[in-house]
């Protein structure tokens, strides 16, 4: 029983640890990412945070199966490494007896995942997308400061004075520079205007608008040293708006777990089986670790953390590769994703826990 405790700590640690190192390195990686989307301004830069903490679930994914699959060979070897696999046999502990703490590990670790994919995962993308139109939508989130020159579409705007009350942004002393369709061959011609004030507006239709008050706009041809001129008392420009992150998004990572399960659709019953992928690969690693981490004391503690890597990438890409299978239609739903488990069973796992002096006698007979 204690040894039992012993072994169940000491995996369950390197589990924990193995987990915060990983996610901060794919943290790290997702941060940059977002910065480099808030530096060109395609994101407020006041809703970085969130979108970091909404993005931790997907990490997720991959990285709590990943977690237990170290966790256990880590662990393991290095009790083989030292010794201590010899003292625990001595003294009645079975190669049974360190599958259950694993699988153990593997229910806790399993619930946790599923929790995470089928829940989490797609709340988080919800409010992720929610954020992202807010933050388009919103005049608070519009890119503009003041001294700085701003691109609206075909509109390059400075606005001298920004105040930020309460979420509106009213402005002053602002100048818009136009580029419009050339009349005649090389040549272009100018639009520029200046406002004494301004402030965000928004239309019936959700639209975004610049409103400009007590105005001026001068024309250019850009061959004639004259210009138009015309005075306004409010003329509106609109802010475009950037749907690249929706083109780019796919609706069914936002929908929860329930409706796809009542969906008929196919596409839905594919993001599903996706869903519950990692749930299954929690037991399949966990099953598959403990052989990988029974090594002889003088191999060192790293000698099967190769194989055990390729098999590791082995599985991914076989799920990968059964959703492409089925996006494309090129096999049925059922089994589906589920077929990876059960192969990775009968061709990986059996043969890895089945102890060898059985299959010596079996070749013997």
């Amino acid at each position: 029983m204690i040894l039992n405790k012993y072994i169940f700590k000491d995996i369950f640690k390197v589990q924990i640890v193995t987990l915060v190192v990983l996610l901060s390195v794919f943290l790290c990686q997702t941060i940059i990412k977002i910065l480099g989307k808030a530096s060109v301004g395609n994101i407020p830069i006041d809703v970085v945070s969130e979108l970091i903490v909404y993005s931790l679930p997907s990490i997720g994914f991959i990285l709590l199966p990943m977690s237990l699959y170290v966790g256990i060979i880590v662990s393991l070897s290095r009790m083989s490494s030292d010794s201590e696999m010899v003292v625990m046999r001595s003294s009645g502990l079975s190669g049974v007896s360190f599958m259950k703490i694993c699988l153990i590990l593997a229910l806790i670790t399993a619930i946790a995942t599923c929790l995470n994919c089928l829940y989490f995962m797609p709340t988080a993308n919800q409010a992720k997308n929610a954020l992202t139109d807010s933050s388009q939508n919103n005049p608070k989130y519009l890119p503009i400061e003041s001294g700085k020159f701003t691109d609206f579409g075909d509109y390059s705007l400075y606005i001298q004075e920004v105040n930020d009350e309460k979420g509106n942004k009213q402005l002053g002393q602002v100048f818009v520079i136009k580029t419009v369709k050339a009349r005649a061959i090389n040549s272009t011609e100018y639009e520029f205007l200046t406002a004494l004030s301004g402030h965000m507006s928004k239309d019936k239709t959700g639209t975004q608008w610049v409103v400009l008050e007590n105005g001026s706009l001068y024309k250019s041809d850009g061959v004639s040293p004259e210009l138009e001129k015309v005075d306004f008392n409010t003329l509106s420009i609109p802010v475009p708006y950037s749907d690249e992150e929706d083109s780019k998004d796919n609706s069914l990572q936002s929908i929860s777990s329930a409706d796809l399960y009542k969906s008929n659709n196919l596409a839905a019953q594919i993001e599903l089986q996706w869903r519950v992928a990692p749930v299954f690969a929690c037991f399949i690693f966990a099953i598959m670790a403990v052989p990988l981490s029974m090594i002889n004391p003088r191999q060192g503690k790293f000698a099967r953390l190769g194989p055990a890597i390729i098999l590791f990438v082995c599985y991914y890409l076989a799920i990968l590769s059964i959703r492409n299978l089925l996006n494309s239609g090129k096999i049925p739903l059922f089994p589906g994703m589920y077929i990876v488990p059960v192969i990775f069973l009968i061709f990986v796992l059996i043969p890895l826990n089945v102890d060898k002096n059985f299959l010596k006698s079996f070749k013997k007979k």
